[in-house]
């Protein structure tokens, strides 16, 4: 898979990360692509790290540091993920815990790591619905499931698929991910309220 390739990939799975509106992602690619991938990113001030390999597939947390660093230190998300066994204190603890909790599942050795969604930027009241209700009785679905406050939920999806619809068409004309995410960061794009 070439670079323009995984930027497109990108591009679907992590715009809003890269417009600066969400913290992280998982980013889901054809295994043996770790040289484009760090190639695609250079220059963007996104992270990743590596959650799990497949025999097709390689995992990856995206994420940007600040915003994620900012997330980690919500009081109330904070008492959560400690409580789910998380050190909040490290970045690097963090993502060795949830390495090891989601290549756990994905050996199919443990529970899927439900307080990703906390980690993804997830309203914590959907995280706890979804876990409460095991993916029942949800009130929308988008890009998570819905349990708590719908309105909200409606325009930051919305905001979500505007992002990709730009990010999208700007990787058909050719713009590496690096230009793209300056104009979109330069554009300020507003968070969903």
């Amino acid at each position: 898979m070439g670079t323009e390739a995984i930027g497109y990939v990108i591009g679907q799975q992590c715009a809003p990360v890269l417009a600066g509106i969400k913290p992280s992602n998982l980013l889901i690619v054809e295994k043996g692509n770790q040289a484009s991938l760090r190639h695609v990113l250079r220059g963007t001030g996104l992270l990743r790290h590596l959650l799990y390999t497949s025999r097709e597939k390689d995992y990856w947390f995206l994420f940007e540091p600040d915003s994620f660093w900012e997330l980690l230190h919500n009081p109330e998300k904070e008492r959560y993920l400690r409580d789910c066994g998380y050190v909040t204190d490290s970045l690097e603890a963090v993502l060795s815990k949830l390495t090891d909790r989601f290549g756990s599942y994905k050996r199919g050795g443990g529970a899927f790591p439900h307080e990703i969604g906390v980690l993804l930027g997830y309203p914590l009241g959907d995280v706890k619905g979804f876990i409460e209700n095991a993916g029942q009785n949800f009130k929308m679905s988008g890009y998570w499931k819905v349990y708590d406050d719908v309105a909200y939920a409606g325009k930051v999806f919305a905001l979500y698929e505007q992002v990709k619809k730009a990010v999208l068409e700007l990787c058909t004309q050719g713009m590496g991910i690096r230009d793209i995410r300056n104009r979109l960061l330069e554009a300020g794009i507003p968070a969903a309220t």
